[in-house]
């Protein structure tokens, strides 16, 4: 079995998550008292998210490279950032580290590609639906077109993930904005929703919506799953 190294925390509610997936899914291919060989640094949200919302790219790559390089060290064969934004750091974590990274969008490209699904919705943080590290490797890898929300549900998406969701605060409000800005990039064609926050699936659930709902974190972690227990 590969061990994979969780770079988690963000938020250490969909650490758990990833936590519990991986472990279940390993134990339910193996069968009797199997679980995953697992490494995890969990980091502190308020830093990290720091880092992120004021576009200190450099120092949150440094972070978490230095922290997969560690888990190298304690013997990791692969490692993994247990959440979407930190993807825009992905390559050069892979590069500090020497290890492969398993990449959150990979898994659920493959997921609407199977379906034949050709255009989504994409929501989360600002950075995920604005920048091109998330939209650039479902086009060129799988053949998908991506919709966003506009500007004023971006800006209210962001401080609800944030400011409220990361502490721990649901509303019905919350609700509210999701399934709107579901609503505006179903208009505008998309056959499906991407999920990119591991937060948002605490808000709004596949049935709340008429279109298909993928979560980015537990396509992440089950592919994980896969990944440790492949032949090399």
């Amino acid at each position: 079995m590969r061990t994979i190294a969780l770079l988690g925390g963000m938020t250490y509610n969909a650490t758990a998550i990833y936590y519990n997936i991986i472990n279940r899914q390993v134990q339910k291919k193996l069968g009797g008292t199997h679980s995953a060989s697992l490494l995890l640094q969990s980091f502190d949200h308020a830093e990290m998210g720091g880092y992120f919302t004021s576009g200190q790219w450099n120092a949150a790559a440094s972070k978490l490279g230095k922290s997969a390089l560690n888990l190298k060290a304690a013997g990791a064969d692969g490692v993994m950032i247990c959440c979407n934004i930190g993807h825009k750091v992905a390559d050069e974590v892979e590069r500090q580290s020497g290890l492969p990274l398993l990449h959150i969008a990979d898994p659920t490209g493959r997921i609407i590609k199977e379906k034949g699904i050709s255009k989504v919705a994409l929501i989360g943080t600002k950075p995920v639906m604005e920048d091109t590290f998330f939209t650039d490797r479902l086009k060129t890898k799988f053949g998908i077109d991506v919709v966003v929300p506009g500007p004023e549900k971006r800006n209210a998406i962001q401080d609800m993930i944030f400011k409220e969701l990361g502490a721990n605060i649901f509303t019905a409000q919350q609700k509210s904005i999701l399934l709107g800005a579901i609503e505006e990039t179903v208009e505008q064609g998309a056959a499906g929703v991407v999920f990119a926050c591991t937060e948002l699936q605490f808000v709004v659930k596949p049935e709340d919506v008429k279109v298909p709902l993928w979560d980015t974190m537990e396509a992440h972690a089950s592919g994980a799953a896969d990944w440790v227990l492949a032949d090399d």
